[in-house]
């Protein structure tokens, strides 16, 4: 319908004359048979709880080798786009000693994450002191130059989303994965 047709156009032309359209980037649902993007609505209607992987990740330190800050994931598909690790600032992390390594993980995270294992705790730390430590990127193709902001990447920052109910008080952050990663992506300039 032609009138219909215009009608959206005079929309949004209204909404771009008063500068309320920008062009920019956003987390979004996709399917996986026909690559659109879905909405909440159309993918809460096929929502089922379902057991599916999840994977420890160790990011080394550049300042301290040896010693790696342990994250949790659900999405271990997303860890490509991995730019960039986020603590609680207020959360009591603890450096654990394991088979010659040392770990950095949540307090309170540490006998579950260690579960039947010999350990030694040797040090706590607090997020807020992690905040701009730098790591190793998991992956050698984002070790370059060529990545756009990169100087903002491969960074510790701190966020309100993390939490130690699960996990290991740890998240790794890929912005074009997830809503909490893209908006702290956008807050700190990251690479997407």
């Amino acid at each position: 319908d032609s009138s219909y047709t215009e009608s959206v156009w005079w929309a949004f032309r209204t909404l771009h004359d008063r500068g309320l359209i920008y062009e920019g980037y956003k987390s979004m649902l996709i399917c996986p048979r026909c690559e659109t993007t879905l909405s909440n609505f159309e993918v809460g209607l096929g929502y089922k709880d379902i057991t599916d992987i999840s994977v420890y990740v160790k990011f080394e330190l550049i300042d301290e080798p040896n010693t790696f800050l342990l994250a949790w994931t659900t999405t271990p598909w997303t860890l490509p786009g991995n730019v960039a690790l986020a603590v609680g600032a207020d959360i009591a992390y603890s450096k654990v000693e394991y088979e010659g390594a040392v770990y950095i993980v949540a307090e309170e995270k540490v006998a579950e994450v260690f579960t039947e294992k010999v350990y030694e705790t040797t040090g706590k730390i607090l997020g807020r002191d992690l905040i701009g430590k730098e790591y190793e990127p998991i992956f050698e193709y984002y070790d370059n130059d060529t990545l756009q902001n990169r100087e903002n990447a491969f960074k510790i920052y701190t966020a309100d989303f993390v939490k130690t109910d699960e996990g290991t008080g740890i998240v790794h952050i890929a912005p074009a994965f997830g809503e909490d990663d893209m908006k702290l992506g956008l807050e700190k300039n990251l690479p997407l």
